[in-house]
């Protein structure tokens, strides 16, 4: 009997926040749901970026769509597209894959802070390494997206602010 009580005890301890780290992730996702466009600088290039979030195959992933096009010096527009499935854990981790234009495939990790910010690094050793942050604030998406270089430290190659589309 004492076992069950001690287990019992246990579950109430730490049951209750593994299921608060699922809600908080699921509701920034839940607050993410829809499509979002605005204006930013992408690698010193001024940039308009859609993105659409959206929970799809029964609700089993959240699914980002992003297009950023971006204007050259030239003038001449470069579109980049990708499209990422994320995951959401019992305990609150976030865990996904990044496929993009470029050809890339990039393993995802992600969690949610007391905040609201949700943050997502991604990469591997085999093509490049970096994070991306999104923040809703005032009604707004805030993005800021920074690449690992090569002597580890992160700098920021993208901020973007984007607006609900109705």
């Amino acid at each position: 009997m004492r076992t069950i009580g001690y287990a019992l005890l246990m579950w109430l301890l730490l049951g209750p926040p593994a299921i608060a780290a699922d809600d908080v992730a699921a509701a920034v996702f839940t607050r993410l749901a829809g499509t979002w466009q605005g204006t930013g600088t992408t690698s010193g290039m001024p940039s308009v970026q859609r993105l659409q979030w959206e929970p799809v195959l029964d609700a089993a992933f959240v699914r980002l769509t992003l297009e950023n096009r971006m204007t050259m010096t030239d003038g001449k527009e470069w579109r980049f597209q990708a499209q990422a499935f994320y995951k959401v854990s019992p305990d609150g981790r976030i865990a996904g894959t990044w496929f993009d234009s470029r050809g890339l495939t990039f393993p995802l990790a992600g969690s949610v802070d007391d905040a609201g910010v949700l943050t997502i690094d991604w990469g591997s050793d085999d093509t490049e390494r970096g994070r991306s942050r999104y923040r809703i604030a005032d009604g707004a998406l805030e993005v800021t997206d920074e690449v690992q270089g090569k002597d580890g430290a992160l700098s920021v190659f993208g901020q973007s602010t984007l607006k609900r589309e109705p």
